[in-house]
């Protein structure tokens, strides 16, 4: 891929569960590392559920490779990290080092809360 391919900035989100002023406790999500990466949409598809159109959008962010998004990524991933895009979140699928090459990660991903 070239250079000028990785033109969105995308964060890696990880959630953090704190206490509110009534003692509840909620979660947020925090950033924890903010990369240029490359987008790259699958064909997206409709199906019926429950009586409606439901739409599928499942992107895939592919990254440069770093030795600390490795640790990241591939090392201290949990299943419930995303990716934040545009004002939307995304929940990561899966992560592969492409070609085993350390060169690129594709990070497949699902939307959350589209409709």
């Amino acid at each position: 891929m070239k250079t000028g391919d990785f033109n969105r900035r995308i964060s890696i989100l990880s959630p953090e569960t704190s206490t509110n002023e009534e003692g509840f406790t909620i979660e947020t999500w925090e950033i924890v590392a903010e990369v240029w990466a490359a987008v790259k949409t699958t064909q997206g598809r409709e199906f019926y559920a429950a009586a409606a159109v439901q739409a599928e959008r499942k992107p895939r962010f592919v990254i440069r490779f770093s030795k600390r998004m490795k640790s990241l990524l591939c090392n201290d991933m949990r299943n419930d990290m995303r990716i934040g895009y545009d004002g939307r979140q995304f929940e990561i699928t899966s992560v592969i080092n492409d070609n085993e090459a350390n060169v690129t990660f594709t990070i497949a991903t699902e939307e959350i809360g589209i409709k």
